[in-house]
């Protein structure tokens, strides 16, 4: 997906958390709607090239929502209780900050807890496009579980990636958990910034294809694939009796 280039856009009538005032234009980029997919796009956007943005979202039924990634902070009048999960009707748009709004907007709440709802719910269960599926991830820092609706199986795949690197498919298998499950997991800790990541050593990968191929000739193929499979049962086994898992 590529975003829009700016473009003006008419205000809507005096809204007081965005400040958009009748007779005013906004200048920003508009983001082409999949649900929340569309907000995790323009979020990270902004994560990675920081600006004094505001991301604001508009939907069918609610206030509009207005993140501020600089300041980790949001302002919402809907509670994350009734967070819509499949979203209709929504406008996401980056908006500049205008300095006479910042000063008189009221303190925002954490922004980790929105986060996790929105990464959890975007993407459709698919890898968040900025990541790549064979990278391994790491946590760098526990999630704030008390703040976070969360799931027995997210507590697993969430203290193995505090143990170790692992690429998605292996955290998935390793916490027996449906590969889905895997991504939204992943996709949210990226987007509230909690991992890191690591790619595939380009020798290794090399390597291990010239080894492939000359052993191809000389090696059944059937113990190619078999031999590695007791290897990768016995270090997941290794990995969950080492959590009490």
């Amino acid at each position: 997906m590529t975003f829009e280039p700016a473009r003006t856009a008419p205000a809507d009538p005096q809204d007081p958390q965005t400040g958009n005032a009748p007779g005013l234009e906004t200048t920003g980029i508009t983001v082409p709607s999949f649900g929340w997919t569309g907000v995790a796009i323009a979020l990270h956007r902004l994560q990675q090239q920081p600006a004094a943005s505001i991301v604001v979202v508009r939907q069918a039924d609610h206030l509009p929502l207005v993140v501020d990634v600089e300041t980790n902070a949001y302002w919402w009048d809907t509670p994350l209780t009734a967070f819509p999960a499949e979203p209709v009707d929504i406008d996401v748009v980056v908006e500049a900050k205008d300095p006479a709004v910042e000063a008189s907007r009221p303190p925002g709440t954490d922004l980790d807890a929105l986060l996790w709802l929105i990464g959890n719910h975007s993407f459709l269960g698919e890898l968040a496009w900025w990541l790549q599926r064979d990278d391994r991830y790491k946590l760098v820092r526990w999630p704030n579980f008390t703040m976070l609706a969360h799931t027995p199986e997210q507590m697993r795949m969430t203290a193995m990636l505090g143990y170790t690197f692992l690429p998605v498919g292996e955290l998935a298998n390793a916490s027996e958990s449906d590969p889905s499950e895997a991504r939204r997991l992943v996709n949210a800790f990226s987007l509230m910034r909690l991992l890191r990541a690591e790619s595939p050593e380009p020798a290794a990968v090399a390597g291990a294809g010239s080894s492939s191929s000359s052993a191809s000739a000389s090696v059944d193929p059937e113990y190619v694939r078999v031999a590695p499979q007791p290897r990768r049962g016995g270090l997941f086994s290794r990995l969950r009796d080492r959590l009490g898992l």
